[in-house]
């Protein structure tokens, strides 16, 4: 596991992971945002505790430790965001600014919540799916048009119980999900393989079509991941699928059970 000391490491791979969603920070940019991952103030400050290379690595900012209860919440239309990826999120609407305000002056906690339909300005609980994400706020700028982004670390699943449209932004109740593993679950080796065979099938088809002649790397390499939780996320995050099938596979807290799902979706698209 890594620690403050690859620091410079992991802003490297930030900064292609972004790049590779269209998104352009400078390696200053990705060193502040790695230090904020850490808790730590500025890359300066972590910088100084690399150099005096203290034993102890510094864990994660408390926020990276969703917790059951109310929240500052953020509505989304026509995407899924799943765990482990950082995600750019732009906002427009009152509430929702207010809301990313409240999580970035505070705690830095927000409840990301897809929208069952893009139609609804205002929405309430019904208008939302229940199974939602937690994720913690790392920058947040107001852009020349008016509009907010919001540079946003996904953590966990979360079940949604209420959502709510408040004066000073809107705010969900949540319960923490954790990954189901069924009793009965298949050899999640072979899944594992199939999954990646069908990846590899469907990226390969997918540069043909953009007139790439090689297939481009996926950060971090998908072939050294075990946990198949992980890998299911990872693929999901990348590859393109309705946003029902994402939302489902949202909501398949079996993590062997998701990525059999992620095989057979890859399968039926090949």
């Amino acid at each position: 596991m890594r620690d403050f000391r690859d620091a410079k490491v992991m802003a490297q791979t930030l900064r292609a992971s972004l790049t590779a969603k269209t998104v352009t920070i400078s390696h200053s940019e990705s060193l502040e945002l790695v230090s904020k991952m850490f808790g730590v103030a500025d890359w300066n400050t972590l910088s100084a505790q690399i150099q005096a290379g203290r034993g102890g690595p510094l864990v994660a900012a408390a926020t990276h430790a969703p917790e059951a209860g109310r929240h500052p919440a953020m509505p989304i239309r026509d995407f899924v965001p799943f765990p482990g990826g950082i995600v750019p999120f732009y906002a427009d609407r009152a509430k929702t600014i207010q809301a990313l305000r409240r999580a970035f002056q505070g705690a830095r906690q927000i409840v990301v919540a897809l929208q069952r339909s893009s139609d609804v300005d205002e929405p309430e609980l019904a208008d939302v799916y229940d199974v939602g994400v937690f994720g913690s706020v790392l920058t947040l700028e107001q852009l020349a048009d008016g509009r907010w982004k919001a540079l946003t670390q996904i953590h966990r699943r979360v079940m949604i119980k209420n959502f709510v449209g408040q004066a000073d932004g809107d705010v969900a109740d949540v319960e923490v999900l954790d990954e189901q593993v069924a009793a009965d679950v298949p050899d999640s080796d072979l899944i594992l393989m199939k999954a990646k065979a069908y990846f590899m099938l469907h990226s390969f088809r997918d540069a043909i079509k953009q007139g790439y002649s090689h297939v481009p790397q996926i950060k971090p390499p998908f072939e050294r991941i075990r946990d198949p939780g992980r890998l299911a996320d990872m693929i999901a995050s990348h590859i393109e699928l309705s946003i029902p099938d994402k939302q489902a596979l949202l909501a398949t807290l079996d993590p062997v059970r998701r990525l059999e799902k992620i095989g057979d979706l890859l399968q039926s698209n090949a």
